[in-house]
């Protein structure tokens, strides 16, 4: 009975996988879903204000994120992140990873 779970685990692992390649594909061949295409008239609006991004990070966490928007496009955002004290940063950022934008 273990290795039936082993084995679904493994399965689901693996099923994940394909569905996350899935998206990226359908993603970079400009099929996206309805939610997400007016998102770079939203951050093209808020260039050279501070927000906060929540990001969707590659393994699938969520993170938040306080920075400053430089660019935007339809795609990317170009943002001045801040990496700790007084040390900032560009990040180039996909806006398919951009859940929630809060302006402060």
């Amino acid at each position: 009975m273990e290795y039936f779970g082993m084995f679904a685990f493994i399965g689901i692992i693996f099923l994940y996988d394909k569905v996350r390649r899935l998206e990226r594909i359908l993603r970079d061949n400009g099929i996206r879903p309805g939610g997400t295409a007016g998102l770079g008239d939203q951050v093209r609006k808020q260039v050279g204000k501070t927000v906060e991004l929540t990001l969707e990070t590659s393994d699938g966490d969520i993170t938040g994120k306080q920075c400053r928007i430089l660019d935007a496009d339809e795609d990317w955002a170009l943002v001045l992140a801040g990496e700790g004290k007084k040390k900032e940063c560009e990040k180039l950022i996909r806006l398919d990873s951009v859940k929630q934008i809060k302006v402060k």
